[in-house]
This record gives structure tokens, sequence and C-alpha cells, in this order.
């Protein structure tokens, strides 16, 4: 049968599933990627907040009962900040200039008041020395952090010891503007922030048998966001099961270099070292993919959009067509263009090369919306508009922040109450429009249509700009 055809009749099984309020995941065999994904991230359930009775227990994220959903959704809301405003010092003060408490947050037509952050927020800490910067994560936590003890003064060291101590994820952005974002979770967030994201990866398009391989054309040994994530999301497979671009560590200092800040010659040598690395390792990773592809195996290629676009021209010149179709293959690419507008295709023209150079079909390849500050990834469906989880309550904010409409264009902004060690109320820079259900699919959700683009006057962002770069300079 073909894949196409499959596809189509699996999603309608979910959606008579669906009527019933059968759970449609409980129909597969239980497999090694779900079990160690319950082994790695699962929260008690005599533990569960109400937010995680969406992450946790919901059996499919963009299969459900919306009215049941969002009553869950908007008590987690509640509970959330309730949470950070009882227990973030900051974030109380910062209530009460604004005039807002818990009481005054009845239901979701008063979610607007509740005080939001600028993305830029993370950027405000006094300095990169481990002691200032532990400081001011003491102070704008929602957590305890207990007292600091560090006697490093590298930062990853400092990171290494910040995620022992907090049982936790450190993460840090691509400082291409000068300044870098710095992102602590706490085991709680952790737990949530991967679970959510590897059952949306690996289980929401086709679900991977024992066997499958997850690759990622990038470095993982850093606190890079993308890399970081990927290292840590992809402990759901064994060593033997997980590819990357470079075993080379990405340091602070090399991203440093990497975003511009050369002093000398040893800069210089230490850029063209990882320069040298990943071009090899995007070689290495081609010819991995045609081995994997003559065995039939099965491969989930997590990448950005620039990268894959560059893989497919060195498969052009090279010859290169795979058949990854026939395993069940998936592609998932995520992070946008950015800072690489002019070379830019179209999602259409971008599923027809990955059918062309790897011949998987429009429903396996999918990209996905998410940011270091969110605690959920909003996947596309086949008809290319992106589904924001359950837990998300998402706005578009005009020019003087005030919420408009849906089918309006504007700032985008959110409560996530998945984040348990910071306020995960933000507001970013990136512009878009939401549309209250998708019109094509049927699955439920509020979906982002079109593109997404930065408002103006906001920074470029992500550690998909840092990694374009490098990826330009390194095929030169």
């Amino acid at each position: 049968m073909a894949l196409e055809q499959y596809n189509k009749i699996l999603m309608a099984l979910k959606m008579a599933l669906k009527k019933h309020y059968i759970c449609f995941h409980l129909l597969l065999p239980m497999n090694k990627f779900l079990t160690r994904m319950k082994e790695l991230f699962y929260i008690p359930e005599n533990e569960w907040k109400e937010v995680d009775r969406l992450i946790y227990g919901m059996d499919d994220y963009f299969l459900y009962s919306r009215v049941e959903a969002e009553e869950t959704r908007n008590r987690a809301i509640k509970e959330a900040f309730h949470h950070h405003y009882n227990n973030n010092l900051f974030y109380h003060n910062y209530c009460k200039d604004n005039g807002v408490s818990p009481d005054d947050i009845k239901g979701e037509e008063d979610f607007s008041k509740i005080p939001m952050l600028p993305d830029t927020f993370f950027k405000d800490y006094p300095g990169e020395e481990p002691r200032k910067l532990y400081e001011w994560l003491y102070t704008v936590s929602s957590i305890d952090i207990g007292d600091y003890d560090f006697r490093g003064k590298s930062l990853n060291e400092f990171f290494s010891w910040a995620e022992k101590k907090l049982n936790g994820l450190v993460t840090h952005s691509s400082g291409t503007t000068g300044k870098f974002s710095f992102m602590f979770r706490d085991v709680v967030t952790r737990k949530r922030n991967f679970y959510a994201a590897d059952k949306v990866l690996l289980f929401s398009i086709f679900p991977p048998d024992d066997n499958a391989h997850v690759i990622y054309p990038g470095p993982v040994k850093t606190y890079l966001t993308m890399g970081r994530w990927v290292a840590e999301g992809t402990k759901v497979a064994d060593d033997d099961h997980r590819h990357f671009l470079t075993e080379k560590e990405l340091t602070m200092d090399v991203i440093k270099i990497m975003a511009g800040q050369i002093n000398g010659i040893k800069d210089k040598m230490k850029l063209l070292v990882i320069q040298k690395a990943m071009k090899k390792g995007q070689m290495k990773l081609l010819r991995l993919l045609e081995e994997m592809d003559k065995k039939g195996e099965q491969m989930y290629m997590i990448t950005f959009p620039f990268q894959l676009y560059d893989l497919m021209n060195i498969m052009k010149g090279e010859e290169v067509y795979l058949d990854m179709g026939r395993s069940n293959s998936v592609i998932i690419t995520g992070g946008g263009w950015k800072i690489h507008e002019g070379m830019k295709i179209s999602p259409s023209e971008m599923a027809s090369m990955v059918k062309e150079y790897f011949g998987i079909g429009e429903e396996n390849y999918r990209d996905v919306y998410g940011m270091s500050e969110m605690n959920g990834l909003a996947l596309e469906c086949e008809a290319r508009y992106k589904h924001i989880p359950p837990w998300i309550y998402p706005m578009v904010l005009d020019e003087n922040y005030e919420p408009v409409g849906y089918g309006e264009e504007g700032r985008f902004a959110f409560l996530d109450p998945a984040a348990n060690s910071y306020p995960g109320f933000i507001i970013t820079g990136d512009k878009v429009k939401l549309l209250e259900s998708c019109p094509e699919c049927g699955r439920e959700g509020i979906v982002i249509d079109g593109e997404i683009t930065r408002m103006r006057g906001a920074e470029a962002k992500g550690c998909g700009n840092l990694m374009r770069e490098l990826m330009v300079e390194s095929m030169r």
C-alpha cells in the first residue's frame, strides 16, 4: 500500500476514534521509544498539576475534545499564575506594579490582564560572571534554587553544575545580537518540555519502530538551545540509533566567535576547525543516509530548513537520490530561514525537493514552530498550518500590545502553564496570524496561518541563524 494511502486511512481511523473518545495510541504496541520516554520524562500521576493532565493525560495533542481541553488549560493557566505570583519575588512585584493579582483572573476573559514578559527579559542579567548570573537566576526564578557553591570560572562548567543542581536543563541563545539569552528549567519543566516534544515529533506523524534512527545535522555537545534540546530529547534512542553532525564541542567561546566576536588568530583557528568539522560531518551523514536507506532503516531527521536545503544541493551535485519513504522515514524542520531570505524557497518547493531527493511524501515532511521560552511545539499539518498544542494559550497583539482577533496579523504572545521555574507568560518579536481552527485537516487546535516573520525592529533570533552562517562559511 502506498504511504499516502496509508496515511489517509490512518487519519480517517483517528478521526473515527476521536468521535468515541477512544485512545488511539493505546491501540499501538508499546515500543522502546514510548517506554524510554516514560522512564526519562514522566511525572507520576499523583504529582500532576492541571497542565500535566494535558501533557501526560492526553493521548493525542491534535485530536481531542476541545471543550474539555480548554477547560483544563484555563485551570492550568490560573494555577500557574498563582504559582509564579506567590513564589517569584520579581514577578510578584511586577504584578503588583501592574495592579494584578490571582483574584483578578476569574476565567479566560481575564487572561489578557496577566502581566507578560518580553522574550528579551532573559537577556537582562547583569553579567556573564557565574556568581552574577546565579544571583540573577535566584531573583527571577519561581523555585528555590539553593545556595551558590560553584568553584569554577568557565560558563560551560557553570551550566553543567547548574543542571546537576536543579536536575534540570540550561540553554542559551546564539548571542548574534551581542548578548545571550539564558533559560533555566528545573526538573519539572524539563520533563514536561521533553515528554511533549518527543510525543509531537515521534508520534504525531508516523510512529517509530523499535529500530528507528534519529539524525540531527548539527553539534549536540553544547548548551546552544537547539543542540542541547536534541541531545536531551534523543536520549529516548540508544547511542547506536542517534547520529549527529559532529562530536566537536560547541563552547560559549566558539559560539561568540561564530557570532562575529573574533579577537586574533586563535579565534580564527577555532572557527576554522568547527567549520571543517561540520563540512566533514555533512558528507559523513550523507553517506550514513545512503547506507541506512539501502538497509530500509526508518529515520527521523530533525534539521533547519536552510541546512536541509543545503544538503539537498549537495545531493544534487553528487546525484544522490534516496527512497526513505518506503521505510516510513520522517523529516522535520524548524527554525525558519530568517537571515537567508534571499535563498528561501516556498513550502511547496521544499516539499517537492524532499520528495525528489529523499523519496519522502508531504505527509512525512513537516515544519515545526517553537522557541526557547515555550514548552510546546506547533507542528505543521499536511496543509501547512501549524497547530498549537492545547496547553498553550496563544494571542496576537497590536502595536499597543492589545489583543486582536483571529485572522489579524500582529505580535505573537502566549501563556504557557508548563513553565514551572520561570513565568511562561511571554511576548515575542514574531509576527503571526492565528486562526481558531485549521480550515483543511480536521485536527483540533488554534493554528498559525502562513509565514512567521519578525516584527519591525525586533532582533533576528535563534540558534538557526548561527548554524546557517556557519554552514554558509563551511561550504564556500
